[in-house]
């Protein structure tokens, strides 16, 4: 079973490769090459969709520990930091988890943030007045996390995977944890 899985990967991966040589004009984000080769090689609908879920929160969670370091570099503020420090150590963890989790069910993830988490970074990067910064940032992140909590709720409803619904019931209580964290250290600043 896992030579046909590879030899599927293998074969999507070289057909991608080919249509990415015909299209020079047009690089894909990382992202895009994983979801194109999942849904070259993964035969059922809601495996797919598991899949971008899958594709997604890896690339999201890549934004989120760039981002916790950014505010480790450009943070005066100890609350920041200290929720920094966290969201660094916890989204670095849930690469982890997701990687196991892809690796064991053939799935492409991406390696790196999308384009417009980069965008993202390099706006707040440039932010010049430092207490600018850790609002926008507190601001950012709880946004994203907001946003994260909805998407894996839906994704929860969602999906038939009991190991991919086990991992998600598992991991809210903590990215919920994190949207509290935000919000104390936003209220800290003012």
């Amino acid at each position: 079973m896992k030579s046909i899985n590879c030899f599927r990967t293998l074969t999507a991966l070289s057909l991608l490769l080919i249509v990415i040589a015909c299209e020079p004009n047009k690089p894909k984000e990382s992202v895009e090459i994983a979801k194109d080769t999942n849904d070259a090689v993964l035969d059922d609908r809601d495996n797919e969709k598991d899949a971008d879920f899958i594709v997604n929160v890896m690339a999201g969670n890549y934004a989120e520990v760039k981002l916790a370091q950014l505010a480790l570099d450009r943070s005066t503020n100890d609350g920041v930091k200290k929720t920094a420090t966290m969201l660094e150590t916890e989204h670095a963890r849930i690469i982890t988890e997701l990687k196991g989790y892809a690796t064991k069910n053939g799935i492409t993830v991406p390696l790196e943030e999308t384009d417009d988490a980069k965008e993202e970074y390099n706006n707040l990067a440039e932010e010049k007045e430092l207490d600018d910064f850790d609002e926008k940032w507190c601001d950012k992140l709880a946004t994203k996390h907001e946003e994260t909590i909805n998407y894996f709720e839906q994704r929860l409803d969602k999906t038939e995977d009991v190991e991919l619904k086990n991992w998600i019931t598992a991991t809210l209580p903590g990215l919920r944890g994190h949207l509290d964290m935000l919000r104390t250290s936003e209220e800290g600043l003012n």
